[in-house]
């Protein structure tokens, strides 16, 4: 049996305990990785992978490409193209030819084109980075806007808490500023999801049970 309402229903808890001792991302993912089958263990190491810059290449592109788990699919697809959007800014800059530098990426409308080359025109290195990761924490919350107690919900918690670590780092009032937007947001879905969840009563497991295809 699958762990997904207990593990979801200990994010709060889980947050709020690094409020005094500082956020710490390995030790939130060690305490799922713990709870999770081998199968979706499996699914956050490949993402792990996605937040490595010397893992991100054709390969792991085209593996995130053939999941079966729709948030790797989703999220790395905007991953991809994004990245292939700064290299070729970058590339440009230093007057080089950037296609040379991307990752080979099926043809595809991408919505965020437009965000990410307004962002990428200010010229404040560091508010285009912040700009960046707060578009990846939005696609990461609209992608599994639907998913509760599934994989994709902690797919999606694992993304935005990789985040708060970067910029507890680079920035402590800006790590400080995502901490307090985690934690706000996972309890803000978790009573929410509770509340549907009783008003659904026995019989309305669509939101809450295991989904195939998470």
């Amino acid at each position: 049996m699958d762990n997904y309402v207990y593990i979801v229903a200990g994010l709060p808890e889980l947050t709020s305990g690094f409020e005094n001792t500082g956020f710490n991302y390995a030790a939130v993912k060690e305490s799922i990785m713990e709870l999770l089958s081998e199968k979706d263990q499996q699914l956050v190491e490949l993402m792990e992978e996605g937040f490595n810059e010397d893992t991100l290449n054709a390969d792991f592109y085209s593996k995130a490409a053939e999941s079966k788990n729709r948030f790797i699919r989703e999220y790395f697809d905007f991953d991809g193209r994004l990245r292939n959007m700064k290299v070729n800014y970058l590339a440009k800059r230093l007057g080089k030819n950037g296609e040379e530098y991307q990752v080979e990426l099926p043809e595809a409308d991408f919505e965020e084109g437009k965000q990410i080359q307004d962002i990428l025109a200010d010229a404040d290195f560091v508010k285009r980075e912040q700009k960046m990761d707060e578009l990846k924490w939005e696609k990461a919350s609209d992608i599994a806007r639907m998913d509760y107690f599934n994989m994709n919900a902690i797919l999606a918690f694992l993304v935005k808490a990789k985040t708060v670590q970067r910029w507890a780092e680079l920035d402590k009032d800006k790590g400080e500023e995502m901490f307090k937007k985690l934690v706000t947001e996972v309890r803000g879905t978790f009573e929410g999801a509770s509340a549907l969840r009783q008003a659904q009563g026995p019989s309305g497991t669509t939101a809450v049970e295991k989904v195939e295809d998470a």
